[in-house]
């Protein structure tokens, strides 16, 4: 895993920011994932996963997160019923699904 850098924070929280605030109001899976900020957060890869932990850890509540983490490592944690059937559903239980991210994290050997 790369070390965290003071720029790399500072990238991430001002394109997390960014990010969640356009995309706050907004349930259209397309447009969440297409946004320019999503994708240079997905760019960052795995060096952005502790970033993204942290922020979950502390109790940021957006709903997008598990869409970064399955974006750039390929995997989803989350446990039937969380996992969404179809593209577009909102699962209901997000604190569950950072729970079953936030697991996943330590079992990968992330710190944040």
């Amino acid at each position: 895993m790369q070390p965290k850098t003071k720029e790399l924070e500072e990238t991430f929280s001002e394109l997390s920011k960014q990010w969640i605030k356009e995309t706050a109001f907004h349930s259209n899976d397309y447009f969440i994932v297409n946004h320019p900020a999503y994708q240079q957060i997905v760019a960052l890869g795995e060096a952005a996963l502790p970033l993204i932990f942290r922020e979950m850890e502390k109790g940021e509540t957006a709903v997008h997160w598990p869409h970064v983490l399955s974006a750039v490592t390929g995997s989803d944690p989350t446990p039937s019923p969380g996992r969404s059937p179809s593209p577009g559903w909102v699962a209901l239980d997000i604190r569950a699904i950072h729970e079953a991210w936030l697991r996943w994290g330590r079992e990968q050997g992330y710190q944040w």
